[in-house]
């Protein structure tokens, strides 16, 4: 360790609408922007400017340049573009191999001699790489790219290794799955609440924020784009957002065959003395991988309607490490078994796009893609029967888009989207949910058999989008004006098998918990509305980039009635609107400055104020039936009958469960208002749920210095610096500071402590027992109280290299600081005062070592058409916490009496956070690939690829419960594995 659901008519209905809607993505579209000049360095206003390419189904784009000799050609997809420029009295000239990626704008200029119309000068020259107009900050990750590279299943974890700053999952090889359905994207120097997009739409679903069930595909995928920061007012927020850029076909037909295979033979254990010795007794292993994908793409009619449509099957099968079968399963017991546990998912996608050129202005994009897809057992601290089960359908994805160019200088587009997300949870394969398979929980080990702490008959979480842009476009000039809307259901019925769930403690039952499910929460996204002015003006080498967003979030709960079920009667909840009613108004400023004038140094600069995505998390916060009383505990003595009683002993409860006074072995229920709305629930303040300038949020500037060092080459470096602001804390209104006492104990001697431990813990608080069971809770602003903060500042360097045909090279460093600070009094002083070894525990530093990540990528070519690629990251380990379980006994002589209630324990940290982690995390992946011409368009690519080249076996998750298992490696990296992959391209 080192410091430092729709209905089958209703879904017809709504994708015919949704499929004749247009939608927009001009947000990540390219551009062609420059000066004109005479010979004489004179500017030339009137250039006509063409802009020509194999991606435009239009196949030309033109403008005219201003007053100012200047012009800006927007709305281009990525694609390699010629640009001509023509004027009469002038030869015509032609720039060749423009490389344009998605969001970028590259700087041609041109110099235009006397001469004839007839005359043209072609001139093929060094591509840009280097924006010198937009400030946005992000990474552009082509097909080509993640076909050169090792990137197992090119899921969105594969986007994370290549993207330094990003910190996201571990993943061997496809290992880590297709791609989590309850993470956000990523966390980016320090920000967190990123989101999914597909064609510029949000395909989040609703449970959560970053949630996204649909799994793009990347064989439909030109380019993925990794938004930073630097966002405009076009731009929601400046976390983290994963844009997928749609192929649309050509005039030409093309199409890939894509195909990988692993297998148990094909991993080394990774397991050593280090693991054993730590108390892990095996490591994950792969069964099988095998993702095989098809796509076609081309024309329908040439110049007219092209389509691109794919085929992907993706599965995995892997043991999990510390988990084994259960040999007594539909009993209280769990006997551990030798069978390892199994994660199992298995994903499909049946994707087509058309892109319509309707007329010579009109053109419409439709995309569907159905997505039956399972989690079928999901990996957790949970024996195999007690296993989360997801199983997604009807699952996909639905847009439309339009676009008009109405002149050359006026664009219109518009559009709308549907995530469509259902899924259930069964129980797992094999399991049955009779009256035996009870979900129980060993406290010791925190263990969960018998059978899931929670099963779904259904939940619908969907995501509407629509949207529409105007851009107003001159050489020198560029406004764009539109608004975002964003709608969503979410719908779930949880229930819990039997209605009942047990706590053991080493074997022997403590508590019995009784749940009032199933029922049926429904909650609403009414409205996500964002309605912005974004400007940009070239003013000699500087470009002033500046806007406002309107941000408008409204969520609801509708009228709900649960029907009745094992322990209560039927009930209905009325409805609840304005949780919240947000309105924010959001400034964007960047500038742009071309150092020298040449297109190849770029100094930029942005400040803007962002708010975070939404889904619907406050609204199920205060839906009444989430604010009622779902579940009660009771102390349950199994021995309570005494010797000889058949009775005792016998796993059962024996005792009248509908009757909530103490009853048999069973104690009273822990709370009266079972099904009834619970007087003690949080309650959220109108002053963090209703109004303006009261929603979460964070304000960022960076700096960037972006060169071009030579044809091929560049390099970025940053200064970024962001803070958050509008914290909320939870405020228990019957308390008060004075009703604390306060007590300290001493941490045990253990040299996997900071110092060795034997530290004193202070500054911890303890309820008075008369104010213990009293509670009326509400989220109020954190200013209320005291200044809380969130503060990060990050340094960043990076560097692409392009050197010739036959090596590309990527990647950089990045490292920051951050500190959180939360030390004020709400309720106890704890959360002021307390110290470990002296150090305050609500002021927290995540320090330059924590923060630092490098990672590189890079392919090259060799003789005989062989190629080598790999990707490397060294990354910090995981932070090392203790939590330690102080009795009563402990507390006593420092506190001078039992701690207040029937709890005879206290959790307490030992350790501060972010100040002592594991070792850090190396890993390399590596291929070599062998090419095979089979024609002049054709190929195939065979392919050898090592993931986790060096067998490290870094911790990534642990126990951090201080007792007999602390430091335990609940999991550690994949070990070393060889897949074999290939793909033919015609």
């Amino acid at each position: 360790m080192s410091r430092v659901k729709l209905a089958g008519k209703e879904l017809l209905g709504l994708m015919c609408v949704l499929l004749l809607s247009p939608s927009a993505w001009a947000q990540q579209a390219s551009g062609i922007a420059g000066v004109v000049k005479d010979t004489s360095g004179a500017v030339l206003p009137g250039v006509t400017v063409e802009a020509a390419s194999p991606a435009l189904i239009e196949k030309v784009r033109s403008v005219i340049t201003d007053g100012e000799g200047r012009y800006n050609i927007v709305d281009l997809r990525p694609g390699t573009y010629a640009v001509a420029f023509t004027l009469a009295g002038f030869s015509t000239l032609k720039r060749e191999g423009i490389a344009l990626t998605s969001g970028f704008t590259a700087t041609v200029n041109a110099d235009l001699r006397v001469g004839t119309l007839e005359e043209t000068v072609t001139v093929t020259g060094e591509a840009p790489l280097v924006d010198t107009q937009n400030v946005r900050q992000q990474n552009v990750i082509s097909e080509s790219i993640l076909n050169a590279l090792p990137s197992g299943a090119k899921n969105f974890n594969a986007l994370t290794i290549l993207v330094p700053g990003l910190v996201g999952q571990t993943d061997v090889g496809g290992l880590g799955a297709v791609q989590s359905a309850s993470a956000a994207p990523a966390t980016y120097h320090g920000k967190t609440g990123g989101k999914w997009t597909f064609d510029s739409m949000g395909i989040e679903n609703l449970q959560g924020t970053g949630n996204a069930s649909y799994v793009m595909n990347q064989a439909m995928i030109e380019e993925t784009t990794v938004q930073t920061g630097g966002a405009g007012a076009d731009t929601e927020i400046a976390a983290v957002t994963i844009n997928g850029i749609p192929k649309q076909g050509g005039n030409a037909f093309t199409g890939q065959v894509l195909g990988t295979f692993g297998n148990k033979g094909m991993q080394s254990s990774n397991l050593d003395d280090f693991l054993r010795g730590r108390g892990l007794d095996n490591v994950n292993r792969l069964r099988h991988i095998y993702d095989v994908t098809g796509a076609l793409g081309g024309p329908i009619k040439q110049d007219r309607v092209w389509f691109y449509t794919s085929v992907r099957v993706f599965d995995v099968e892997s043991e999990v490490a510390g988990i084994f079968n259960n040999l007594t399963p539909h009993t209280p017991f769990y006997t551990k078994g030798t069978e390892p546990a199994i994660r199992l998912e298995s994903y499909e996608s049946y994707a087509t796009r058309v892109t319509w050129q309707v007329s010579g202005k009109n053109k419409i994009g439709l995309f569907a893609d159905l997505q039956p897809r399972c989690d079928c057992r999901r990996p957790g601290n949970l024996a195999p029967e007690a296993q989360t089960v997801y199983d997604f359908w009807p699952e996909g994805l639905y847009q439309g888009n339009w676009t008009m160019p109405v002149t050359n200088r006026l664009l219109l587009e518009a559009g709308a989207s549907m995530m469509q997300s259902h899924y259930t949870n069964p129980p797992p394969g094999g399991a049955t949910l009779g009256p035996n398979d009870i979900s129980i929980l060993e406290s010791q080990t925190q263990l969960r058999y018998g059978a899931p702490n929670t099963l779904r008959f259904f939940t619908d979480s969907h995501r509407f989008a629509q949207r529409f842009a105007l851009s107003y476009v001159t050489g020198s000039h560029t406004f764009k004006t539109g608004v975002y809307q964003q709608e969503g259901v979410q719908d779930s019925e949880p229930y819990l098998n039997q209605a009942i769930a047990y706590t053991f403690n080493f074997g022997k039952p403590t508590t019995i918990t009784q749940d009032a499910g199933p029922y049926l929460t429904r909650n609403r996204l009414n409205a996500d509305l964002g309605i912005y002015a974004q400007d940009q003006w070239a003013i000699d080498r500087l470009t002033l980039n500046y806007g406002v967003r309107f941000e408008y979030v409204r969520q609801s709960v509708l009228s709900q009635h649960v029907d009745a079920t094992r322990w209560l009667p039927a009930r209905d909840f009325g409805p609840v609107s304005d949780v919240p009613n947000w309105k924010d108004l959001e400034p964007r400023l960047g500038v742009a400055y071309d150092l020298f004038g040449n297109g190849k140094t770029a100094l930029k600069a942005s400040l803007g104020r962002y708010v975070g995505t939404t889904a619907v998390e406050i609204a199920a916060a205060n839906n009444p039936i989430t604010t009622s009383v779902n579940s009660i505990n009771r102390s349950w003595d199994d021995t309570s009958f005494g010797p000889g009683d058949p009775r005792t002993g016998n796993f059962v409860a024996d005792c009248d469960l509908t009757n909530f006074a103490k009853n048999g072995e069973c104690g009273k229920t822990n709370n009266d208002n079972f099904g009834k709305n619970d007087p003690k629930a949080t309650q959220w303040s109108p002053d963090v749920t209703r109004g303006f300038g009261v929603r979460p949020y964070f304000w960022e500037y960076s700096v960037e210095l972006q060169q071009q060092l030579r044809t091929g080459l560049s390099l970025n470096a940053g200064y970024y610096h962001n803070w958050a602001g509008n914290f909320t804390v939870t405020d228990n209104l019957l308390w008060d500071r004075t009703d604390f006492s306060p007590y300290c104990i001493t941490a045990p001697k253990d040299p996997r402590l900071a110092n060795g431990g034997g530290y004193q813990v202070c500054g911890l608080y303890d309820i008075s027992e008369d104010k213990f069971s009293s509670a009326q809770n509400l989220v109020s602003p954190a200013s209320t109280f005291g200044r809380q903060k969130k503060v990060n500042d990050y340094l960043s360097a990076g560097f692409n290299a392009r050197l010739g045909k036959n090596a590309r090279f990527g990647g950089g460093l990045d490292t920051g600081r951050g500190v959180t600070d939360n030390c004020f009094v709400v309720d106890s002083p704890q959360q002021q005062l307390l110290t470990i070894d002296g150090v305050l525990n609500c002021h927290v530093v995540a320090g330059w070592a924590a923060n630092l990540q490098i990672k590189l990528n890079g392919s090259y070519s060799l003789p005989y058409d062989f190629v080598v690629s790999g990707v490397f990251q060294n990354i910090a380990g995981q932070p090392i916490l203790a939590n330690y379980t102080a009795t009563t006994g402990e507390i006593l002589p420092s506190l001078g009496r039992n701690l207040a209630g029937a709890t005879k324990t206290v959790t307490v940290p030992l350790i501060v956070s972010n100040t002592l982690f594991e070792d850090r995390r190396n890993q390399l992946d590596l291929r070599l690939g062998k090419r095979f011409p089979m024609g002049p368009r054709r190929h195939l690519q065979v392919n050898l690829d090592l993931y986790n080249a060096m067998n490290s076996n870094s911790i990534t998750l642990r126990n951090n419960a201080y007792g007999g298992s602390f430091g335990t490696p609940l999991s550690v990296l994949d070990g070393r594995m060889l897949q074999v992959s290939g793909n033919v391209t015609f």
